[in-house]
């Protein structure tokens, strides 16, 4: 199959998927402001062992965009009935970073029987500080009156390890152009979402799934600190550290990080 986009009725909404590959279900979730896309060396690399399933979530890449307030809880949902849809019966690895992690932890306290496996990309697992949300509230402003090209060139410092943009300019280039293809309602809606998502922070001891916390040494947004402290409230959860890369380890440092996701896949006994 080639990378073409499935077409699903998702609550309302046109949502589109990349679905490649046999195999347990491995399902990505995207950051923000991003899409499936920033997954290309993770559906490579699992394809061969797993059907992936990288979503478009509403709002973002070639997904329909809802106005106004999109919460995590919505998100989650949404790829719920779109694994419905897609009669994806199999319990799913969820696989999410930043914003897709935001998601992670309402998918699991909804739909704990859809879940196999959880992969926490750098994220977290509190809610935001009244500095956090003010930030967030000046971004909608921002990109509401500007577009997204107002906040792509100044967001990739806190996305990416100097070293990165230095060594492999690649990467920042495709941020961007992920970042300003994005509707800039589709960037306030879950910008609204996240600043009232909820904490999960004492609700981490009741995850009795398999979880991987992987982050990269030099993430500005999800320090390893805050994602090393939230693994060990996780029963059975790892943790890794990706050197030298900041918070988009999967695009940053692709080899090393398939190599962790595939040995806890195996260790999971799940390949």
């Amino acid at each position: 199959m080639g990378q073409e986009l499935i077409d699903q009725t998702v609550n309302g909404i046109k949502m589109k998927v990349l679905v490649e590959g046999s195999g347990p279900p491995l399902l990505l979730v995207h950051g923000f402001p991003l899409n499936h896309r920033m997954w290309q060396s993770q559906i490579e690399y699992f394809k061969n062992e797993f059907t992936v399933l990288a979503p478009d979530l509403r709002g973002f890449g070639a997904t329909e965009i809802t106005r106004g307030t999109v919460t995590m809880k919505q998100h989650a949902e949404d790829l719920h009935m779109l694994l419905n849809e897609l009669n994806v019966e199999e319990p799913v690895i969820f696989c999410g970073l930043s914003m897709g992690g935001y998601i992670a932890w309402e998918f699991w306290k909804h739909f704990p029987d859809s879940l196999r496996a959880l992969i926490l990309c750098d994220t977290r697992d509190g809610s935001d500080t009244e500095a956090g949300i003010n930030n967030r509230l000046k971004m909608i402003d921002l990109v509401m009156k500007h577009g997204p090209e107002s906040i792509s060139s100044s967001m990739i410092p806190n996305l990416i390890s100097e070293s990165s943009h230095q060594n492999y300019p690649d990467i920042a280039k495709n941020l961007i152009q992920m970042i300003e293809s994005t509707d800039r309602e589709g960037i306030a809606a879950s910008q609204r979402g996240m600043a009232e998502r909820n904490d999960f922070s004492e609700e981490l001891r009741g995850i009795q799934i398999p979880t991987l916390c992987i982050v990269g040494s030099e993430d500005q947004l999800t320090p390893p600190d805050v994602m090393k402290t939230m693994s060990s409230q996780i029963p059975n959860s790892k943790y890794t550290q990706i050197s030298g890369v900041g918070h988009m380890a999967p695009m940053e440092a692709p080899a090393e990080v398939n190599q962790e996701f595939h040995h806890f896949l195996v260790s999971c006994r799940m390949n």
